[in-house]
């Protein structure tokens, strides 16, 4: 009674859990500033995570949990801040079932004097910006969209294929799962409790 017990409550409490959806999305051909040159095979690679939770049918940047772009999760990033050095997504929209994308984020830091320092930023329908300071130059480049760039975004079916987001599809479980975990473990325990009481003294 014990074991297919604790199975059945396990069992019900991973039904109830749900992966986080997963896009993954790419641009390709971009514009180089600093040549004047339009690359056709410069591409970016991304991915985000997320939940419609007020179901309004966007995402928007309080419901997304990842959104990695070459590399880099700029959701999980921002826990490595601090006054000299910003990672982060300063802004996030995606109309769910469409390609209405729309994105900023990047990464900035420098010295405490304000010598050294520099960035990489991306600004979706504008450009990809990296840039770099000393006390004799400044240098920067940039990769432009143009009416050639070619946008591709799809919902992945799973972690096995989206190698980049293996560590970010975690099963999320909701509010009524821990609820009714809890109630399994109770009754588990409650039937430890009765086999105990009524197990017969072990003579000798």
């Amino acid at each position: 009674m014990f074991k297919p017990l604790v199975f059945a409550t396990l069992l019900a409490a991973s039904c109830a859990v749900h992966a986080v959806p997963v896009w993954t999305f790419s641009y390709t051909g971009f514009l180089d500033e600093n040549t004047g040159i339009f690359s056709s095979t410069y591409k970016l690679k991304g991915s985000f995570s997320g939940h419609d939770g007020n179901h309004d049918g966007f995402l928007d940047k309080d419901e997304i949990s990842t959104f990695i772009l070459n590399g880099v999760d700029y959701i999980g990033c921002a826990g490595t801040s601090n006054e000299f050095y910003r990672c982060g997504t300063d802004s996030f929209s995606f109309q769910i079932g469409s390609k209405k994308l729309d994105f900023s984020v990047g990464e900035n830091g420098g010295d405490p004097e304000g010598y050294f320092g520099g960035g990489h930023y991306f600004v979706a329908g504008d450009g990809e910006y990296d840039y770099r300071y000393t006390p004799d130059s400044y240098l920067m480049s940039a990769y432009r969209w143009t009416d050639q760039t070619r946008f591709n975004i799809g919902k992945s079916k799973g972690a096995g294929n989206n190698p980049m987001m293996a560590s970010a599809v975690l099963a999320v479980p909701e509010p009524g799962t821990w609820a009714m975990l809890a109630t399994g473990l109770l009754l588990v325990a409650g039937a430890a409790r009765r086999r105990a009481g009524t197990a017969q003294p072990v003579r000798n």
